[in-house]
């Protein structure tokens, strides 16, 4: 069974850190892997992966002892099947905006008795090769996996209460422009009202004694980082 390193944080009060990924690309994947990232994040929503990249993309991260996890385009059961099943070994979540949405992204996520996810013997599972019994790899796969879920509207910032007794959610993280679309504050994710509602969420996620993403995860996007970088490159460069 593959182990978390985002669940190995989690457990032993630490942090992960990690590379997320808008597109497919194995070598960089490799190059996060001997740098020593712990896990690797794939943006699936907004990026351009299919579920055949993906699993392409786990492998790379198995090979170097990173823990693969994606942000899910949607959260319909069907797509929380495909996206273990391909190997990964967290969700993040997006649009999360109540209770009920939550407590069935919980179910699917995990084998009974915590939840009801279809079993298969897919490449999730490595194909059932290991000689792990049915039931040792469901038990070990739910105390291994982890799931994440976007704060990203006002109805969700309101109900924030009622999903944080959803039991199976480990990390509430938001989607700060879209939150703050969703209070009326269009392209302005640092408005008063927008850093309120999320100071809000933030004190409340605590005071449950559940974590905040960022309590267990640091990751550098890298289509945000890296032009940054070259601009300042090239800017010293023809200063120098």
């Amino acid at each position: 069974m593959r182990k978390s390193n985002i669940r190995a944080a989690i457990n032993s009060g630490g942090r992960a850190y990690g590379v997320t990924l808008t597109f497919p690309e194995p070598t960089i994947a490799e190059w996060a892997g001997y740098l020593g990232f712990d896990f690797l994040h794939l943006d699936m929503e907004h990026g351009v992966f299919d579920w055949e990249s993906a699993e392409m993309m786990c492998r790379v991260a198995d090979m170097h002892g990173m823990t693969c996890t994606a942000r899910i385009p949607n959260t319909e059961t069907d797509t929380i099947l495909r996206a273990f099943d391909r190997g990964l070994m967290g969700i993040l979540c997006p649009h999360v905006d109540n209770a009920e949405q939550a407590a069935r992204i919980a179910r699917a996520a995990r084998f009974g008795p915590q939840g009801e996810r279809s079993f298969g013997t897919s490449r999730g599972r490595d194909y059932g090769l290991t000689g792990k019994s049915p039931a040792q790899y469901m038990a070990e796969f739910n105390a291994e996996v982890t799931v994440a879920i976007q704060i990203e509207t006002r109805h969700a910032v309101d109900t924030i209460d009622d999903i944080l007794k959803v039991d199976g959610i480990d990390l509430i993280t938001f989607g700060p422009q879209d939150l703050a679309q969703s209070l009326g504050h269009p392209g302005h994710a640092d408005h008063p009202d927008v850093l309120k509602a999320m100071g809000h969420v933030r004190t409340k996620v605590r005071a449950a004694g559940r974590l905040m993403a960022e309590d267990a995860e640091h990751s550098v996007n890298l289509v945000q980082w890296m032009p940054s970088k070259l601009k300042e490159w090239l800017e010293s460069a023809k200063s120098g």
